[in-house]
């Protein structure tokens, strides 16, 4: 695992170089074990490397990577965990290997294949290979999208690099912010592949490759994606046969991510994802477990006592530790550092404070993100396909209508009920009723056209007057041959997933130089869960059927049925109670004129309705806000 950077222009050699190694070295906290530059000064180009040893700790493992007598150069950021077995497919086309890295393995890979050496590959990577003799450079990012790439390209210069800061570093002067990415940003809390924060910066899609030639023209293409052709999964068999299947995919898929010449740990977070990793792996090998959790002190988002009783269970190492508000102090100054791109997020915070833990005891931890999106899991999943079958009957008018009647009753009636009882979370409620009724007011016949509204925050009225103009241009939910379900977790694959969950753990792991790998996303999960039937993974309002089932082999019932609550963060009592200090700092009538993006006074009115305590109704725009704000400091924008 490491961080890669590279630039290609028409600019003098030497400056070049600097600049590459400018970049480079803004990302060494994601690569603090060594160093590495490549140039080809003839043709304008310099690579730069970043390493976090993982697999050959020795100087064998260097990058960026030289073979076939100068002809390729390797910049690579991953892990490929078959990397033995297609060594011993090289080794039997003649190739001498000098080192035992999978890097060497992967470059190799693609002098003997080409691009579709990937095809080949179990793992997660995003990485350049430049060919000398055709003078072309070749970029691939993984399936799933586990790891980023961006390039830029603009004015006879291309560059990539693994994070946004390394690219605002070599070109800061020539940035600037898009616009309709900011209104994304302020919907959704997170900006969606292709686009960028910055203009003439893109972000190479998952399962997709590029080639630059010369001139820095561009091919693009997309390699792997979900909808494939049918592979026998979901043909009518018993469910006995589909755990067997789906257990002995997840045995070997999750026994590869212990690959590594460094110690390797679990996050558990106590949920049935994470339980089933950490179950799995306890079976089914001999190495020692180690597991690590956060807690909260507000026992209402603490799930610690449930993955300490199943670390208990399966007897593993087990460290936990509980997040104050003084981590969120702690870890808030950073964000614009850890998240280079305006990042909503906010359970960036634990994800950050348990990967620091963590590596303190190893190199590397395994997570268990994708589940959800792929054993339809969430919450909202049930609450929509509920909503839909409820409204169904009537026409579109009647749900729009209840719509604006509920936006102009407005939420402080729900405020003073939820006042009276104070188990009722009002900040959850009000903030659940407020996207309720963007969802009626926006249904058009179906769930499917109100799901961006379920999902968003700022809503795109609210977004035209916030930053002048906004027009969302994510395609909607296709549920022309799918269900409802099987829309929005397709949805969910494509944007939330890489471009929120994936990035959270990315980045705060990096950030620590721990590496993190992702065992349901090994693409083997992925097509078995894409062509399972519905009715195995949704079954009677019941998320994750299948799952809970395999989970029945490992631990008992009571360990794991229980509400799903997932990651979530007291972020109204942090931002109200401990942290106001930083909204006052950075969402101030003086900072608020200082910049062009966004209205000042309906800012100014949103932090005063926060101050007055009116409930969440602005928790999550407060938290947006203040997120942009931190960022545009940070960067000068």
């Amino acid at each position: 695992m490491c961080r890669i950077a590279g630039i290609w222009s028409e600019k003098e050699s030497e400056s070049l170089r600097d600049t590459c190694v400018l970049m480079r070295d803004t990302l060494s906290r994601g690569g603090p074990d060594d160093a590495g530059l490549f140039e080809d000064r003839d043709a304008g180009l310099a690579l730069g490397h970043r390493r976090l040893s993982v697999i050959d700790l020795t100087s064998t493992g260097r990058q960026p990577m030289t073979i076939r007598e100068g002809r390729f150069t390797i910049c690579y950021n991953g892990e490929v965990y078959n990397y033995r077995e297609l060594r011993q497919e090289l080794e039997a086309q003649g190739i001498i290997f000098r080192g035992t890295s999978d890097t060497e393995v992967v470059v190799n890979a693609f002098a003997v294949w080409g691009a579709s050496c990937v095809d080949r590959f179990i793992g997660m990577f995003a990485f350049a290979v430049w060919d000398s003799a055709e003078k072309c450079l070749h970029l691939f990012r993984d399936r799933l999208g586990v790891k980023p790439l961006y390039y830029y390209r603009h004015n006879g210069t291309f560059a990539f690099a693994s994070e946004l800061k390394a690219l605002h570093a070599g070109f800061a002067g020539e940035l600037q912010v898009d616009t309709e990415a900011l209104g994304e940003f302020f919907h959704y809390g997170y900006i969606s592949a292709p686009r960028s924060i910055y203009r003439n910066i893109w972000k190479l899609e998952p399962g997709s490759w590029l080639k630059v030639t010369p001139n820095h023209g561009i091919e693009k293409q997309r390699y792997w994606s979900w909808d494939l052709e049918e592979d026998g999964t979901g043909a009518a068999t018993s469910e006995n046969a589909y755990l067997d299947r789906l257990e002995g995919i997840m045995t070997d898929a999750f026994s590869k991510r212990l690959v590594a010449d460094v110690p390797v740990g679990i996050f558990l977070s106590g949920g049935i994802d994470s339980s089933l990793v950490t179950a799995v792996l306890a079976k089914n090998t001999h190495q020692s477990i180690r597991t690590f959790t956060i807690g909260f002190q507000e026992k209402h988002y603490d799930e610690s006592v449930w993955a300490r009783r199943i670390a208990e269970h399966l007897d593993t190492d087990h460290t936990e530790e509980t997040v104050t508000p003084d981590h969120a102090k702690e870890i808030l100054p950073l964000w614009p550092e850890i998240y280079d791109e305006p990042f909503g997020d906010i359970s960036g915070i634990p994800t950050t404070i348990v990967s620091r833990i963590t590596r303190k005891h190893v190199k590397a931890s395994l997570s268990a993100d994708g589940g959800d999106e792929l054993f339809c899991g969430y919450h909202r999943y049930w609450v929509m396909d509920t909503l839909d079958r409820l409204i169904a009957p009537f026409p579109s008018m009647l749900p729009r209508t209840a719509g604006r009647l509920m936006g102009l009753l407005g939420s402080d009636r729900v405020a003073s009920l939820a006042r009276a009882y104070p188990r009722l979370r009002l900040p959850a409620i009000k903030d659940r009723m407020r996207k309720f009724q963007a969802v009626l007011s926006h249904w058009n016949g179906s769930a499917s056209s109100a799901y961006p509204y379920a999902v968003g925050y700022w809503l795109p009225q609210e977004i035209d007057k916030l930053t002048g103009a906004y027009r969302d241009s994510r395609s909607p939910l296709d549920i022309s041959g799918n269900s409802l379900l099987d829309a929005m977790m397709t949805w969910d694959l494509q944007h939330y997933l890489p471009e929120d969950i994936l990035t959270k753990v990315d980045r705060a792991t990096m950030y620590n130089g721990l590496e993190g790998r992702d065992p349901f996303l090994d693409h083997r999960i992925v097509e078995f869960a894409r062509a399972l039937p519905l009715h195995m993974k949704y079954r009677d309002g019941e998320t994750k059927y299948i799952l809970k089932q395999l989970l029945r082999r490992y631990l008992p019932e009571d360990l794991f049925m229980r509400p799903k609550q997932g990651f979530a963060v007291p972020i109204y009592t942090w931002l109200h109670d401990d942290l106001m200090d930083m909204i006052h700092g950075y969402l101030n009538r003086d900072a608020l004129r200082e910049q062009t993006y966004l209205d000042p006074d309906l800012v100014a009115n949103t932090v005063s309705e926060f101050e007055r305590g009116r409930g969440s109704i602005a928790v999550d725009r407060i938290w947006l806000l203040l997120v942009f704000m931190m960022w545009r400091q940070r960067y000068g924008m």
